[in-house]
């Protein structure tokens, strides 16, 4: 304690020293966590060049958070690239997660209807404004529309966020928080807040959701909420099929599919480990 300083009261220098520890030791976890989002939702091996340019870091940080994420077995590097990849720390943390969320149960039930359809399967969540695919069985089929886990979309282009929101606990806060007209993902995609609110209750009334080539041309989905005891939406279960195999017709027949896959979803996976959004309190 510095000399004068009353008994008790701890130094301002020593105060403010701390404040600083703590403001860095912040934000070296943002700037880890992002960089980790980023390999999440790459396609193959990253270099430490994109990193740099994606999320603005000086080359000695991006240097400084790579080394210790690899360090500790989060990445790994590709020494034909010089790229990065997610390591056996992140696989191991990811299937501690699918454990604890119960997401494990989920798949085999994903893979049954992915079995009965030959089409691909989602098992998506709500993150903010956005739907996160989690989980994905992909079609067995040459014609198919490639996606990866950690895909995000927005929630008024998808299958996923329209039964997310069908069934969420207050829509009408994300509702009033859109624009007066919404980014056209697709020449298809619901254009205002209102026709949206529209395909919410339509939704609502049939059970199951389907995105008319809103978010990808040429992509037809059906989705199914995943509701909690409350009924509320925790996750949606998503047939994703190109249009030239998924007619209105073939809609009819595996729509209810995909509504009892979903309630079979909801009873192996607990909600109270929920798959709720942390960011977007919607």
């Amino acid at each position: 304690m510095a000399a004068g300083t009353p008994p008790g009261r701890r130094d301002p220098a020593e105060r403010s020293a701390k404040t600083t520890d703590a403001r860095a030791g912040t934000q070296a976890i943002d700037r880890a966590m992002a960089v980790l989002r980023l390999l999440i939702e790459a396609d193959g091996d990253v270099q430490v060049t994109e990193i740099i340019q994606r999320l603005g870091l000086t080359p000695g940080t991006a240097h400084r958070v790579v080394g210790a994420l690899a360090a500790e077995g989060f990445l790994s590097r590709n020494p034909v690239t010089d790229g990065y990849y997610l390591g056996s720390t992140a696989i191991l943390l990811g299937q501690a997660a699918q454990r604890a969320l119960g997401t494990d149960r989920a798949l085999p039930l994903l893979r049954q209807l992915n079995a009965e359809t030959n089409e691909s399967v989602n098992l998506a969540v709500r993150d903010g404004e956005e739907s996160v695919v989690v989980m994905r069985v992909p079609s067995p089929l040459p014609l198919r529309f490639e996606q990866h886990p950690g895909a995000h979309f927005p929630l008024y282009s998808t299958a996923s966020g329209k039964a997310l929101m069908s069934f969420a606990e207050n829509p009408g806060e994300y509702l009033a928080s859109l624009p007066p007209e919404l980014r056209a993902v697709t020449p298809h995609t619901i254009g205002t807040p209102e026709r949206f609110a529209d395909e919410l209750e339509r939704t609502r009334e049939r059970g199951y959701s389907i995105d008319n080539e809103e978010n990808v041309e040429g992509v037809r989905c059906i989705g199914a909420p995943v509701l909690d005891a409350q009924g509320f939406a925790h996750a949606a279960v998503v047939v994703q099929v190109p249009s030239v195999r998924l007619p209105d017709s073939r809609i009819r027949e595996l729509a209810p599919r995909v509504v009892e896959i979903a309630a079979e979803v909801a009873r192996v996976v607990p909600s109270d480990r929920t798959m709720r959004p942390t960011r977007g309190t919607y």
